[in-house]
């Protein structure tokens, strides 16, 4: 809850230096009501609701559109590189339980059933330099750049090629081998984007 709690602070203290009146709406995350807000006449922030979405969230529990929400959980990158990501949602719960790699729906989710969920792991910008590095090079086997202009470069495979990936890179990569998110998978998806490091595991 800190890291939200924090996202809030951010979203409302940039709301306030642009000298625009706060919006303020309530997501439901992990089960809990999490208020957020958010300058709804800032340019372009629109062109990342549906109408559907629009619509679905000017009633009921949940007021945040997706893409609030999805900033409030990603607060280091751009609008971007939050490309690759999709909201999680879970039933059980009725709320979003993180984010996951894959197309967005309607409503910011996950168009295909997420299967795992993603972290930050690596707080500087070496390790994504070295994944992106060695993908440009073609030194790492698997490792894709995607093509949406998020800059987005992601390796996948088993836990135990991507440990061996990554300590193959050495430096600041070789080290994220250990990570417990990256450990603790069985298949593992390692996302190198904004000068920062995400993995995404089952």
């Amino acid at each position: 809850m800190n890291r939200i709690t924090l996202a809030f602070a951010v979203l409302f203290s940039t709301a306030f230096a642009a000298q625009a009146e706060p919006t303020f709406c309530t997501a439901r995350i992990n089960g809990q009501d999490v208020p957020l807000a958010y300058d709804k006449d800032e340019p372009g922030l629109r062109d990342h609701f549906s109408r559907r979405e629009i619509l679905f969230t000017s009633w009921g529990r949940d007021t945040c559109p997706s893409y609030v929400v999805l900033r409030s959980l990603t607060p280091d990158l751009t609008d971007d590189q939050r490309g690759p990501f999709c909201l999680r949602h879970d039933k059980a719960s009725d709320s979003i339980i993180g984010y996951d790699l894959g197309s967005r729906d309607a409503y910011g989710r996950c168009e295909a059933p997420a299967t795992t969920v993603c972290q930050r792991v690596n707080q500087t910008k070496n390790a994504a330099v070295a994944i992106s590095g060695a993908a440009a090079r073609g030194a790492a086997k698997g490792a894709r750049a995607l093509p949406d202009g998020s800059g987005a470069v992601i390796l996948s495979g088993s836990q135990s090629y991507i440990t061996g990936a990554l300590s193959s890179m050495g430096g600041a990569a070789a080290a994220l081998a250990s990570s417990p998110a990256i450990v603790a998978g069985a298949a593992v998806s390692v996302v190198a984007v904004g000068g920062a490091v995400y993995a995404c595991r089952e």
